[in-house]
């Protein structure tokens, strides 16, 4: 596969001569090593023997295109996960105010959405793609000026896919009854992003430790993912699960206040949204054929006429 869309070198085996009078050899054009461009190329090989009889055969090389996404430009929408809060911040104690409290952000590589733009153009080397950042700290999905920004976001130009993940300050303070109105705000986020035609890849929220600082919500995880997982499944959209991307030693991928990743949660995030990416949105490139011609591994025989 081409890296960056031009031509590359590619070595193949050379073909094997039977017969003929020894020694025999064997010349091929292009010559193994040579630079070969997208597209299907043929090598034809000719061997002659040493009372110069000859024989030839071919077979073709074939390049592919750089992978490409059909979509480049994505919103990453969500509260302070989304924004990076880097969890391991212990001014997170009990007693302080927490609208006061110092918040603490990764550098932005770190942050989920930097690390998903990363992997998306190491992978996309062609493209210009972007990730943008939308997360708001402290923000619950209910909340009316989430949907009103999300509206803000939606209504412009600049993306074709949101990435939305929200709903962990729904269930910050462990009340049951908060799942439902959060689930109903995420599907009007939804209905809204489609109305719109923007690709929505809506993610389940990351684990919360229990026993930790910020733990209260820990028990209504489970029950607001799998509304979440129901909802995506209702609204025909793609379902990111970041929970289940986090296995079950969630521990190491979270912080000191149990609710925010570490550095390693938050790319674990990233990872799960540019797999579901990837496999949504990689235009399909040729046949797995054509792909195992183009690694030059053909062996094909030449018999020089008697």
């Amino acid at each position: 596969m081409a890296v960056n869309g031009t031509a590359i070198p590619i070595d193949y085996r050379m073909p094997a001569a039977t017969g003929g009078a020894p020694d025999v050899t064997v010349v091929c054009t292009p010559p193994s090593g040579s630079m070969f461009p997208i597209g299907s190329t043929p090598v034809v090989c000719t061997a002659t023997d040493t009372r110069q009889r000859t024989d030839s055969c071919s077979f073709s090389v074939v390049v592919q295109q750089p992978a490409r996404l059909s979509l480049t430009r994505f919103e990453a929408f969500g509260d302070s996960i989304t924004w990076g809060e880097d969890g391991r911040n212990e001014a997170v104690i009990s007693g302080l105010d927490e609208r006061i409290r110092p918040r603490v952000r990764f550098s932005l590589p770190q942050t989920y959405p930097g690390a998903l733009v990363g992997a998306l153009l190491n992978r996309y080397t062609t493209q210009t793609i972007t990730v943008a950042n939308l997360g708001e700290p402290g923000e619950s999905a209910q909340d009316p000026e989430a949907l009103a920004r999300f509206s803000n976001g939606a209504s412009s130009a600049n993306y074709d896919a949101i990435l939305l993940m929200e709903g962990t300050n729904d269930i910050f303070y462990g009340n049951p009854a908060r799942v439902a109105p959060a689930i109903a705000s995420l599907r009007a986020m939804v209905r809204l992003a489609k109305s719109r035609n923007l690709r929505v890849f809506l993610a389940t929220v990351p684990p919360i430790i229990g026993n930790a600082p910020r733990g209260l919500g820990a028990a209504l995880v489970p029950p607001l993912n799998s509304e979440i997982r129901l909802l995506a499944q209702s609204e025909n959209v793609t379902l990111v699960d970041v929970w289940a991307a986090f296995g079950t030693n969630v521990q190491q991928y979270l912080g000191f206040d149990g609710l925010h990743p570490n550095a390693d949660g938050y790319a674990k995030i990233a990872e799960a949204f540019f797999t579901s990416i990837r496999t949504t949105l990689e235009v399909q490139q040729p046949t797995t054929q054509a792909a195992a011609r183009q690694s030059g591994s053909a062996y094909l025989p030449v018999r020089p006429r008697p």
